[in-house]
């Protein structure tokens, strides 16, 4: 039994027991059944790792590992961690399966090996340090001393942090008397330095501005306790074993080239995260810091020893270019290029064809990203033309699209399949595998259709060819495919019942019983249960005949089990489009007629069976509410804000499902610019209409994590909607106010910031609300729905106040703020909630005596006599400060009159709120003392599984992403597992280019297409240059020599993705001509000026910066048709800036300047090279002539690194130099080259 076999029974345990709640003994009993048995199997096969208990380090590396990918913590997780570690609690005498499956050493490593220096996964980071932190102490203290020398433990060490790419899958072998100095030795010590930078990232934590309170935390004291056990002498034991080396006379025990390469390049980044954490690190930390001083003196040495070793081989660069060039011609058949092409016609039903990485960063685009729907199109154009561009000559373009399609269909499978197979990682993490069956069903048939209508209006594009049949005859050819060898993969987009089982069966009926044998142990260990089937294939069948790109009579005749397809097809209810059909009517109108006069409950309901219609249904949702909105129509507006909410807050799909197909962005404009009218609040006289829909607008910030940024001002043709002053030039350039409450949501203002308007509100609430008169008509015409989000913090805060203070008893309190919880106040409590929770966690814990007597209270509300021994407020004499706050919280949530929309909003401060809690032990206990009806418990239930996002689901499920993208071939994949974490920004950018620099990834075809589709595709929806600030930020002269060849192709794998974005789009781009625009108009203002603005012309000219200035110049992208929805009517006009216009979205990066950059970069690194005069220039010149031959090896290879003029010359009007092939190669990268050679 292979290791990879070993891992995934030991992750379907795991998973299977999670799913059935089972106790920590059962669970731990059930692993040792399996490890004896994975133990046997491998006995029988022969196989042998000198790694003691192998089994125990799989099991330890599962656990881990899911662990760090969950957000929310699962208590039996961590019992499940204690018991592989310590044994089982509840253990008697000695009992074999109760007993501990490894030690608390391999787990330390394997969370060393995997942990992300993260924010986000600091919670799961806590919680095993928490679970090893004692282990450590006991094993460092143990009368026997620990040992780095071990080979268990160097072996180990070895697998989890030596370079992946350095070695040839050989499992290291140390013999038991360790003092032997041989070459397998010396593989050890780049994966010490390695760990260390592990412990380092770890030990950052405590200095992460991100995190609340970093010095409490308990990682980065963990990792000082290992650095000082361990680190100090696993690096003096490398010294040691290179010294040894360094005297041998022998040459084979002396490191090769890729071992010291890999030191060297370890220990330069070894020094700078030091460097990095001793700049953040507290300077009373003394210890720690001298700790540190001492690793980088230890390091300091084995860097001169490798130096010493590189300055010896330095004779044998002279053979390095013909070696060089005869295993690039020996490759050139791998080479990673855009061309995909797989034979849909003889493919065979075994033959399930890997899914490119690019392709899967393509669907993580398209469902988990919410961006417009425009943005996502131009990614299925671009990548096709990059496939069509790379493709060979002989292949047709009917051949091409097919295999397109196919592919599309494919990566959708694979990735809703494998989301399916992922048990939900916590409640309401369910509808994650809903949303990806509904894009299967409906987005990948709108996609196709799209792309031939496109096809059809763009006759000029450079397709190499000419489409002869109908589209649906390539999209049948695409289907029968998909559907004869994802037949396995759908069954479990369908159901995932019984896989296990499935896949033993089918193991062993293509004859492999050892692969049936060992899929069907887990079933042995525990059974599986049988969840209801979804028509997955009838749902995509019907959308695609619907869309005509298939016909019925093709799929009962020409399809594998056509006649069973198309009966499924038939049984499915009658859809939406034929209802249309039915009336008369294009299915557009049938929703515009059906929106307005159904029922929102029912509509979603028929809709969300029915996925071929969910894009247009969404298109006429946006425009129906803005239709509303021009009239006024609140109350519908309102209806289905509800409806969408409670599907939201259900567990339903049909709002995530919608916003796969708008920005939301489109829904939250509109909605956002109700709070900017002058007359809010004042013409609805039902309470609920406002309050149904600001909860929605601000569910849809928060589910979305929509930045304030992105909410513009929206504005209608209907003067009686405009805003206060809506001519006026400044009001137009205010922010709106959503954009300005959400930054400040949770603000309670002290009375002596608000104006005297504001305050006599505050005043008058108060008094509405504990008095007996109640909430007036004036007070509420006096009060618009934006003053009430203001100031409901401060009216919390000064109600909590007031009952603390004895001016109001706690009934009191009760019965004034429980008007928050009906409709005329709803909207508001979120905030205020958020606030709340703060204040608890703020407010330190005493009882409310002594909070009393310092508070000067001791007369007015202790000594007053009661009958019941209550204080004059209602708390009970041994209430706490807190129990106010409290008791309030109880109230508001843990009820059934709180809107499940508020819960959602809230849930993110409430886990901060109970982390704060259960972070300190001894407060915790004593929390709920003196209150009446707070219970964390209750609480904790009520709460569950609200909060969800939709970048929580899309962090939850990335496992699919991983693991798809990487061809489930290399699970470790250090690449993916950066790219399914990073969020985009420059520390994101630094971290890729580290990697790539000291060749930890971009070795392969996989991640280097992987890279540059996220530089291309994922990136660009955060920061629209992504590519070009990549290319601008490497430094080629830092790269390792046996980097440079996969740096050099990623940076053409980007060229030739922006290549194919500019010839998809034709038309001129009015960003571009928004920058040129303002760039004349400071020109000419400066022509009647004094230079005291000549700086600021400048600014507005970025097209005339110089070479050698690393920001790249303006550019002029083309313009993405906008045929959907659009704001360009009803946007308000705003004051632009260059700035604004450079941060915009809709700004491309060009092949120029791409190519541009890469020219100033090489230019650079000639010119270090010619000033060096030292011993380094040797290697320096080394480097140089392998970028040239990178370059040039791609260059002749048919590459366009100089042919990124013809798309130029087509979409920016630049007329060649002399025209044809001597233009092109006078004009880019080759042009370079030659002169500076």
């Amino acid at each position: 039994m292979s290791t990879g076999e070993a891992q995934q029974l030991i992750q379907k345990l795991l998973l299977e027991a999670l799913a059935r709640r089972l106790a920590q003994p059962k669970w731990l009993s059930l692993l040792h059944q399996l490890v004896r048995r994975i133990e046997a199997a491998q006995d029988d096969d022969g196989t042998f790792d000198v790694i003691p208990s192998l089994e125990g380090s799989h099991a330890a590396e599962c656990l881990v590992k899911y662990l760090l990918s969950q957000s929310f913590i699962d208590p039996l997780l961590i019992e499940y961690l204690q018991a592989l570690i310590y044994g089982s609690a509840n253990r008697s005498g000695v009992s074999p399966d109760q007993g501990p499956i490894t030690d608390v050493m391999t787990v330390t490593l394997h969370l060393l090996a995997n942990v992300q220096a993260a924010a986000s996964n600091v919670p799961a980071i806590e919680i095993i340090s928490s679970v090893i932190g004692q282990g450590l102490l006991m094993t460092f203290q143990a009368p026997v001393p620990f040992r780095v020398s071990s080979p268990s433990f160097l072996a180990l060490l070895q697998r989890l942090f030596a370079d992946p790419t350095y070695e040839q899958d050989q499992t290291p072998s140390f013999p038991v008397d360790h003092v032997d100095t041989g070459a397998s030795d010396i593989k050890v010590a780049p994966a010490s330095l390695g760990f260390v930078v592990a412990n380092l990232r770890l030990l950052a934590l405590a200095a992460d501005p991100a995190i609340a309170s970093p010095q409490n935390l308990l990682a980065p004291r963990v990792s000082i306790t290992v650095l000082i056990n361990v680190g100090q002498g696993l690096l003096a034991y490398v010294t040691q074993i290179l010294s040894a080396a360094q005297t041998a006379k022998n040459d084979k025990l002396k490191p090769d080239g890729a071992i010291l390469q890999q030191l060297r390049s370890m220990a330069s980044t070894s020094l700078t995260e030091i460097e990095a954490v001793l700049r953040s690190m507290n300077p009373a930390w003394k210890d720690e810091i001298a700790l540190l001083r001492s690793l980088t003196s230890q390091i300091g040495v084995i860097d001169q020893i490798s130096e010493s070793f590189a300055e010896a081989n330095t004779s044998k660069l002279s053979t390095r270019p013909t070696k060089r060039k005869l295993e690039t011609l020996q490759d050139a058949q791998q080479r990673a290029t855009w061309d995909h092409f797989l034979d849909v016609s003889t493919i065979a039903a075994s033959e399930k064809p890997a899914v490119e990485p690019e392709t899967a960063l393509l669907m993580h685009l398209l469902v988990d990203h919410h961006t417009s729907w425009d943005f996502k199109l131009d990614a299925i154009k671009t990548l096709f033309l990059a496939r069509r561009s790379a493709a060979a000559p002989s292949l047709t373009l009917e051949k091409s699209l097919t295999a397109f399609y196919f592919e599309l269909l494919v990566a959708a499978i694979d990735a809703c399949a494998a989301v399916v197979e992922m048990p939900p990682a916590f409640k309401g993490a369910e509808v994650y595998a809903t949303i990806w069956r509904n894009a299967l069903c409906g987005m990948i048939p709108e996609l196709v259709l799209q792309l031939e209508q496109w096809l059809d209006g763009n006759q000029e594009l450079p397709l190499r060819g000419q489409r002869l049949e109908a589209p649906h005859v390539r999209l049948e050819a695409a289907l029968r495919a998909a559907l004869l060898v994802m037949s396995d993969r759908l069954n479990v987009c369908e159901s995932a019942t019984n896989q296990s089982h499935a896949h033993g069966n089918v193991a062993a009926t293509n004859g492999e019983e050892a692969a049936g044998a060992h899929a069907n142990m887990m079933s042995d260990v525990l059974g599986l249960g049988t969840p209801p089937s979804q028509p997955i294939r009838a749902w995509l069948l019907r959308a695609c005949i619907e869309h005509s790109l298939a016909r019925p009579e093709a799929i009962a005749d020409e399809f594998a089990n056509g006649h069973k397809l198309a009966s499924e097809v038939q049984s499915l209810t009658q859809s939406l489009r034929m209802d249309a059909q039915l009336e008369g009517l294009a299915l557009n109108t049938l929703f515009e007629t059906r929106i307005p006069t159904d029922h929102p409950v029912e509509l979603l309901q028929r809709v969300a069976s029915d996925p071929g219609t969910h894009f247009i249904f969404a298109r006429q949702l946006v425009l129906q509410v803005q239709g509303w909105l021009e009239q006024h129509d609140l109350e519908s507006i309102a209806r289905w804000c509800k409806a969408l909410t409670e599907n939201a807050c259900e567990g339903g799909a049909m709002l995530d499902t919608i916003m796969i197909y708008i920005d939301p962005a489109q829904m939250l404009d509109p909605l956002a610019s109700i709070l900017d009218h002058q007359d809010l609040g004042q013409t609805s006289d039902e309470p609920s209409t406002l309050s149904d829909i600001l909860l929605f607008v601000q569910l849809l910030c928060y589910r979305y994590s929509t930045p304030i940024t992105r909410i513009s001002r929206y504005t209608v043709s209907n003067h009686d909607m405009d805003t206060v002053d809506s001519s006026a030039p400044l009001h137009r350039s205010m922010p709106p106010f959503l954009a300005t409450h959400l930054a400040t949501s949770s603000v309670s203002y002290p009375l002596s910031v608000l104006s005297e308007e504001d305050r006599g509100l505050v005043s008058r609430w108060i008094h509405a609300l504990f008095g007996n008169e109640g909430i007036s008509d004036d007070l509420i015409s006096a009060s618009p729905p934006t003053t009430l989000l203001r100031l409901s913090p401060l009216l919390f805060s000064q109600s909590i106040s007031a009952c603390q203070h004895g001016i109001i008893d706690l009934e009191t309190l009760r019965g004034g703020l429980s008007y928050f919880l009906q409709d005329l106040l709803s909207f508001a409590l979120p905030g205020a909630l958020v606030w709340l929770l703060s204040e608890i966690s703020r407010t330190p814990l005493q009882p409310i005596l002594d909070f009393l007597s310092e508070s000067g209270l001791q007369a007015s509300v202790v000594d007053v006599p009661s009958s019941d021994g209550t204080l004059a407020n209602g708390l009970p004499r041994n209430a706490t400060s807190k129990s106010v706050c409290l008791e309030v919280l109880a109230l508001l949530v843990d009820t059934d009159a709180c809107p499940s929309s508020v819960r959602q909003l809230i849930a993110k401060a409430f886990d901060a709120f109970v982390s704060t809690i259960e972070a300190d032990v001894t407060a915790a206990p004593q929390l709920a003392v003196g209150c009446e009806t707070f219970n964390l418990a209750s609480l904790k239930a009520r709460m569950e599984g609200a909060g969800v996002t939709a970048r929580l689901l899309s962090e939850t499920g990335a496992s699919w992403l991983q693991s798809v993208a990487a061809g489930h071939q290399d699970s470790r994949s250090k690449l993916f597992s950066m790219l399914t974490t990073l969020q985009p920004s420059v520390h994101a950018m630094d971290r890729l280019i580290g990697a790539l620099k000291s060749g930890q990834v971009g070795r392969n075809g996989r991640d280097q297409k992987g890279l540059a589709a996220w530089l291309c595709f994922i990136a660009p929806a955060s920061e629209p240059t992504s590519a070009l600030r990549f290319v601008q930020r490497l430094e080629l002269g830092d790269i390792e020599e046996s980097a440079i060849e996969g740096v050099v192709r990623i940076v053409g794998l980007v060229v030739g993705l922006i290549m194919a974005a500019e010839a998809q789009r034709a038309t001129t781009d009015a960003v571009a001509d928004d920058l040129l625009a303002l760039a004349r108009a400071a020109d000419t203002n400066a022509r009647g000026t004094k230079a005291t603005v000549a700086d600021t012309t400048a600014a507005a000219r970025p097209a005339e910066a110089d070479l050698f200035d690393d920001e790249p110049c303006s550019p002029q992208p083309p313009h993405a048709a906008a045929n959907a929805t659009s704001h360009t009517s009803n946007a308000a006009p705003t004051v632009t800036s260059a700035a604004s216009l450079l941060a915009s979205g809709e700004l491309r990066t060009t092949s120029k300047q791409v190519l541009d950059m890469m020219a100033l970069k090489l230019v650079r690194f000639r010119s270090h090279m010619l000033g060096e005069k030292n011993a380094k220039s040797t290697t320096i010149s080394a480097k140089w002539a392998t970028l040239q031959s990178a370059i040039a090896d791609h260059l002749a290879g048919g590459e366009a690194w100089h042919g990124a003029q013809q798309c130029r010359e087509r979409t920016q009007n630049d007329a060649p130099v002399n025209g044809g092939k001597d233009a092109d190669s006078g004009s880019g990268l080759s042009a370079w080259l030659s002169a500076m050679s």
